[in-house]
């Protein structure tokens, strides 16, 4: 029904009345709307662009990782993140000069930016218990994660996930992102597949082309 329809005996024949409750219900309704797609604007897993920026900017997180890359600069054959001579003036290493700066920052594509916003929201509501960062971790991964403390101020991450990328193997070993309480270190991750390789009789064991193998991060 519309609101025109709700207007009382004296108006409904009042073509200005009418057309003032129509345009004051439309201005309702597309407001109503806006508010209802920010839920869906705003989530993580869907959110995109400005919007995961957004998202990023409310927790702290930002796209942009300083320093994150080695820039490539000119080198031999076998030379670490180095590149050769340019060929037609394309693609070539750049000369290092005294005092050049080494890294430069990269800018993150979407999935890469979620991963870390995941991380930096539970980093941000960390309560720093074992049972706390196990749920943390299963947040950050979307799958079933465990820390265990090893009692002497550090712990042991295993990870349950069969989509551990360069980036987030990076992230995790490199730029301190999952949580931990202050003072304690995480000296040992594992990744394991969700369809781990084990030997007969091992409980959710897979054989020889069917599991992978754990490895360490």
């Amino acid at each position: 029904m519309k609101y025109s329809e709700l207007l009382i005996w004296q108006y409904k024949d009042k073509p200005k009345a009418k057309a003032t409750i129509e345009l004051v219900s439309e201005q309702y309704q597309k407001t109503a709307q806006g508010l209802i797609s920010l839920v869906e604007a705003l989530n993580i897993d869907r959110a995109e662009g400005k919007n995961l920026d957004l998202i990023g900017k409310h927790v702290g997180q930002s796209r942009i990782l300083n320093d994150a890359m080695s820039k490539e600069l000119f080198g031999f054959w076998a030379s670490l993140n180095s590149k050769g001579f340019s060929q037609k003036r394309q693609s070539g290493g750049r000369w290092y000069r005294k005092g050049s700066i080494l890294a430069e920052s990269a800018i993150l594509d979407d999935e890469d930016y979620r991963f870390l916003i995941r991380c930096r929201i539970a980093k941000n509501y960390m309560t720093g218990t074992i049972e706390n960062i196990t749920e943390l971790l299963s947040f950050i991964f979307n799958s079933e994660s465990i820390a265990y403390d090893q009692y002497d101020m550090s712990l042991s991450v295993v990870i349950k996930s069969d989509d551990i990328s360069t980036f987030k193997r990076y992230a995790i070993t490199q730029l301190d992102i999952l949580p931990r309480p202050a003072g304690v270190n995480i000296y040992f991750y594992t990744a394991i597949s969700n369809k781990p390789f084990g030997l007969l009789g091992g409980v959710g064991a897979h054989a020889f082309n069917e599991g992978q193998f754990a490895r360490i991060l």
